[in-house]
């Protein structure tokens, strides 16, 4: 699922940026580098894969995701990563959205995701604890209207515990989540980036996520086989303990 982020009722200060101009192939990766993820979904028998690529620094620049599915055109889609002048992503875009995000501090503080089909734009405002872990995010429409608030917990190696969404409505749906002890590869891509918290990525692997749509609960495992450098190689995800939901392999650079 996608949320579109946006501006806001307050002036927020923008940091001077400038785009990273440097070409991007997989030859720029860092050894060890992620450089693909295929996953495989069989309940609608999906196939996704995403490349990345990153810029002679060793930071990532873009990335492109492809889906097969039986009955459906195969579709292509490219993110591009916007780097400025104290080496952070400030801007990320694809053909259909630009997504720009405001730092004080070395922190994200808010971000605007605009639609380029139709105009439109949502912003999120993001609020951190003394440790610098987002702790909420406060979603906004066009008019400046409160939307969706997502809350968060964390575990003590920082990884994401809880996260608790909640609609105008009133509607709450959370996730409490499991890890192992080994590198989430994610993570790692975005090593030492502002970008990595507003996108929830946790140091560790999930191996169980608990869903709670009110009342309604869903309980999803995953189970991993590792490299020797301790990051995933394979992935495989259960839904309530034997329904298989999701089968992936990550490659790296060598």
């Amino acid at each position: 699922m996608k949320n579109y982020f946006t501006l806001i009722f307050v002036l927020l200060l923008m940091s001077c940026n400038s785009d990273d101009t440097n070409s991007s192939s997989l030859s720029s990766a860092p050894t060890g580098a992620l450089t693909k993820v295929e996953a495989y979904f069989p309940t609608n028998e999906v196939n996704y894969n995403s490349e990345y690529f990153y810029g002679s620094e060793g930071k990532i620049s873009s990335a492109v995701t492809n889906s097969i599915q039986p009955g459906y055109d195969n579709t292509s889609s490219t993110v591009n990563f916007m780097i400025n002048s104290d080496g952070q992503i400030w801007k990320t875009m694809s053909a259909n959205f630009s997504h720009e995000f405001h730092f004080s501090n070395g922190l994200i503080i808010s971000s605007i995701q605009a639609s380029i089909p139709s105009g439109s734009i949502t912003t999120v405002q993001y609020t951190y604890n003394s440790n610098n872990e987002l702790i909420k995010s406060e979603y906004f429409d066009d008019n400046g209207v409160s939307g969706s608030v997502v809350i968060y917990t964390y575990d003590v190696n920082g990884n994401v515990l809880t996260k608790s969404t909640t609609t105008p409505s009133g509607n709450t749906k959370s996730y409490v989540y499991e890890y192992d002890t080994n590198y989430n590869p994610m993570s790692t891509m975005y090593t030492n980036q502002a970008f990595s918290k507003i996108v929830e990525t946790s140091p560790n692997n999930k191996t169980k996520r608990t869903f709670n749509n009110n009342g309604t609960i869903i309980v999803f495992t995953t189970e991993y086989t590792y490299n020797a450098d301790g990051y995933p190689v394979t992935e495989t995800e259960y839904q309530n303990g034997n329904t298989l939901v999701e089968e992936t392999t990550f490659t790296y650079q060598q």
